[in-house]
């Protein structure tokens, strides 16, 4: 993906996750002693192995068995098929493949020890070029002379898939088989870091982590398998890590270390000592709190390889992500979302739960379209700020929002859920047009300007002869004038212009511009410059009063995000025209908005989570084309009193689509929900 940044970006180079397999509390052990202590993966032709890659972490408790993944087998017709990888008793790693004949390529003794978790991995190219790597550090290399020929069996874990009885004698966890070559720098960005299901290349991931049951769940929600009778699940013997350490420089955070039912003897760390500074406070005899601070003079990150030696001598590892923020904005930010990705992301479908209890357990696993847009925004400018630590991620949402697409009627659109048959909104599909409008400035692909001609057209192809678009598809033809749905249409057509230089799109825009400002459609207030609701056009003329299917509604009342909107489309006519006109006309709205919700160091007075990111993102666009230090100062106010007050007890902000209880104005910190909704956190993480 190309990349043109508008802004500035901090640019560094770091391996990040949001959750390390290392940290898994669960994995799946293998007892050669045990019938059927094996899984079976199924079919391998269904896996279409010809360029490949192979990767787990592995645990080997003794050498007796030894085989990992395979697919081996052998008739007289074909002689050597498949593949195995596995070790042997000297510590060598193998992958051993058949061409015809058997073809093996290994690593020097002791790649693999005894007692401790290791990352294994092999990958083969189309060229036959093979390598095996334990830990991200390349351990064989070779050529095989033929390519592979597929095998007749179906692919084993822990035991050979035609001659057994030579099963693991060990643990596993987090299986991949990828249908790509992996590099090596591929090898060492990914091993500690969980994968979406969505990644390209990604066949099948099974975390083994499931920790109860028969089911092994396959990320990519292709090859669910059983796990074998002779295999049961263990507590990985691991350091379990809870929290993550995120420090507002100078200062400290600490996360809790825990080796169940280990009597530890000794913590250990290898850090960064140049601007951080690693001490260990004993909880008992099986936990300690890792307290990392930080003097850093800007943002930086740092690995810890934290180790601990037990009482009878079994060492145990991991690595903690340690992460320190000069700038408090980023801070909270990121902290919000890396916890609303801990959550709530879905990792069936790469998307996010629209709400979760109080155990953090999805009640509705899938959000609606409206908030997940907001959680495009905010993955978008996290991207933007830190974007070795967030491209993936925002690359991976940005994807898999497509199973919103739908094509219905004719036309194609983004539905409120995932799936054929859901009901399509106007002002949901606006909402994304402003985010893809404004990845593509940041990305200029073509791939998301058609999402974001998609989803203008989607729009505008159905407005009537007065540029009204409704809310949603059922309320065609019924006069409407729904003022999200056409602000954000008319912001799109802008955009569009100034992209493609396209005049019909020009002319789209000062169309919806003109009548949505033009005060006898009713949608703009004369007196108070704020939009309301929707408006209807009726026998002639025009009345925030109407009736659709019998059913009389009032679109008379105000939200912050419906003249935000329009404050941001009326600063592009400025770039476009240079027109001053235009930026009078943002700064009289956001004038009004702030008159209206926002009270100094009181926060906004407005059902905010709807509206808060979008003001806060007029505000900074004001100031950007300005330079008028106003609309900074306020957006920083605003986001303050969110940051010291709008926090509560579990971390997350006001989020209830309840208006008394969703404001940015209301001082939180002493509550504990037992709901929280997704939309509330994606509009405060995006703000910050």
């Amino acid at each position: 993906m190309s990349r043109f940044y508008k802004f500035f970006v901090f640019s560094f180079f770091m391996t990040y996750c949001f959750a390390s397999a290392l940290g898994q509390q669960w994995a799946l052990k293998f007892d050669p002693a045990n019938s059927e202590s094996y899984v079976d993966c199924g079919q391998s032709s269904a896996y279409a192995l010809e360029a490949f890659t192979i990767e787990t972490w592995l645990y080997v408790d003794n050498w007796s068995g030894n085989y990992i993944l395979s697919n081996e087998s052998w008739n007289n017709e074909n002689g050597a098929m498949g593949f195995a990888l596995r070790f042997n008793g000297s510590g060598r790693l193998e992958l051993n493949i058949g061409t015809g004949d058997w073809q093996t390529i290994s690593s020097a003794d002791n790649a693999i020890s005894l007692n401790q978790w290791q990352h294994v991995a092999a990958s083969v190219g189309t060229n036959g070029s093979v390598n095996l790597y334990v830990d991200g550090s390349e351990v064989a290399s070779g050529m095989i002379s033929n390519s592979m020929i597929s095998s007749v069996t179906n692919i084993f874990m822990g035991e050979g898939s035609m001659w057994q009885g030579r099963g693991l004698d060990g643990k596993l966890s987090d299986v991949r088989i990828w249908n790509i070559k992996k590099t090596i720098s591929d090898i060492q960005s990914d091993m500690d870091a969980s994968l979406t299901g969505q990644e390209a290349g990604l066949l099948a991931n099974w975390l083994l982590n499931e920790g109860s049951g028969d089911e092994l769940a396959d990320l990519t929600g292709t090859y669910n398998v059983t796990k074998g009778a002779g295999t049961y699940w263990v507590e990985k013997d691991n350091i379990i890590v809870s929290g993550y350490i995120k420090i507002l420089a100078p200062g400290k955070d600490s996360v809790l270390l825990t080796i169940p039912d280990q009597v530890i003897e000794q913590w250990e760390a290898s850090y960064n000592t140049d601007w951080g500074n690693v001490v260990f406070s004993k909880v008992d005899d099986y936990s300690a709190y890792l307290i990392y601070e930080s003097n850093a003079a800007s943002y930086k990150t740092d690995t810890l390889v934290v180790s601990a030696a037990s009482t009878v001598g079994t060492g145990y590892q991991t690595k903690v992500v340690a992460e320190s923020y000069d700038n408090r904005y980023q801070y909270y930010g990121e902290v919000l979302i890396d916890k609303i990705h801990n959550e709530f992301f879905n990792k069936t479908n790469g998307l996010y739960a629209e709400e979760i209890d109080g155990n953090s357990q999805h009640v509705q696993s899938t959000s609606f379209l409206w908030p997940a847009s907001h959680m495009l925004r905010a993955l978008k400018n996290a991207w933007t700020l830190n974007p070795g630590k967030y491209e993936s991620v925002f690359d991976d949402y940005l994807n898999a929002l497509e199973q919103y697409r739908t094509t219905s009627g004719g036309s194609v659109g983004y539905a409120v859920l995932p799936g054929q048959g859901n009901q399509r909104f106007y002002d949901d599909n606006g909402l994304l047009v402003i985010q893809y409008a404004d990845i593509y400035d940041r990305e200029e692909d073509n791939a998301t300007l058609e999402k974001l001609e998609t989803a203008y057209n989607f729009n505008n192809d159905i407005h009537d002869s007065n540029m009204g678009i409704p809310q949603h598809e059922e309320q065609l033809g019924e006069g409407m004038f729904y003022s999200m749905a056409v602000n954000q249409t008319s912001y799109g057509a802008a955009k569009l212009y100034q992209i493609t230089n396209e005049n019909n799109y020009w002319d789209d825009a000062l169309a919806y511009y003109e009548k949505q400002n033009d005060y006898t459609v009713k949608l703009k207030d004369a007196s108070t410059q704020l939009f309301n609701q929707f408006s209807f056009y009726k026998n002639g003329s025009w009345s925030l009063n109407g009736s659709i299917d019998g059913v009389q509604m009032s679109g008379g009342g105000y939200r912050a995000y419906q003249t935000s909107v329009v404050v941001q489309n009326a600063i592009v006519l400025y770039q476009i025209t240079n027109e001053e006109k235009y930026i009078d006309d943002a700064k009289q709205m956001m004038n009004a908005s702030l008159d209206h919700w926002y009270t100094q160091g009181k926060g906004l007075n407005e059902n905010s989570f709807w509206g808060g990111d979008d003001m806060i993102d007029a505000l900074l666009e004001l100031y950007a084309e300005t330079e008028e230090e106003k609309w900074l100062t306020t957006a920083e106010d605003i986001v303050d009193f969110l940051i010291e007050n709008g926090r509560d007890k579990r971390g997350y902000y006001a989020g209830a689509y309840n208006d008394a209880l969703g404001k940015w104005n209301l001082y939180r910190t002493n509550l504990n929900p037992s709901n929280i909704m997704l939309m509330g956190q994606a509009t405060a993480a995006s703000s910050f």
